[in-house]
């Protein structure tokens, strides 16, 4: 599990909670001399089929802040964006490469955390999401009880009334 701390107020995407671990002060100050820094990421439209409708996982988060999403994760040193996908949908799904087919859109979103992000000594502005689409085989999920209370397979309009992030909303609405 990923250490990180949040400072000041400024998150979508939550990032909560307001006394800075040890050594964040020091990397704020040279930060602070800094340009933003925008934490690169991925992000995931997972979709099923069932009686040939469409249902979409959205997932409930209670780490960093509570609400609906869409499947999402930062890549790590020196990872490329196939192998965080990989390895986010297998942590937050259960899911292996062999259960789902892939394809990369067109499309991104960035935002500014609320609150400054420390993730791996570095002190993160925001993020941006390239965003891909996978077409799950089944509905079976096991979910990561550490960042997540709960998952539904929604209709698109009842995904786009529960998410709760505007950037992820605009991205279902073109997929």
């Amino acid at each position: 599990m990923v250490q990180s701390a949040c400072l000041e107020n400024r998150c979508p995407q939550g990032h909560g909670g307001s006394n800075p671990s040890p050594g964040v002060k020091n990397i704020k100050k040279k930060q602070t001399e800094q340009k933003m820094k925008i934490r690169k990421g991925v992000a995931v439209v997972i979709f099923a089929r069932i009686n040939n409708k469409k249902k979409y996982l959205i997932l409930k988060r209670k780490l960093h802040w509570n609400g609906w999403e869409l499947l999402k994760g930062g890549l790590k040193n020196r990872e490329n964006e196939n192998n965080a996908i990989r390895r986010e949908i297998k942590e937050e799904t259960g899911k292996s490469f062999c259960d789902y087919i892939l394809k990369k859109t067109k499309y991104s979103y960035s935002f500014v955390y609320q609150k400054l992000f420390v993730h791996d000594k570095i002190l993160w502005n925001g993020a941006r999401n390239r965003v891909y689409a996978a077409e799950f085989n089944n509905f079976k999920i096991k979910l990561d009880k550490n960042e997540h209370s709960g998952f539904k397979w929604v209709s698109k309009k009842d995904a786009l009334k529960l998410l709760t992030w505007t950037e992820q909303k605009k991205v279902l609405r073109k997929i």
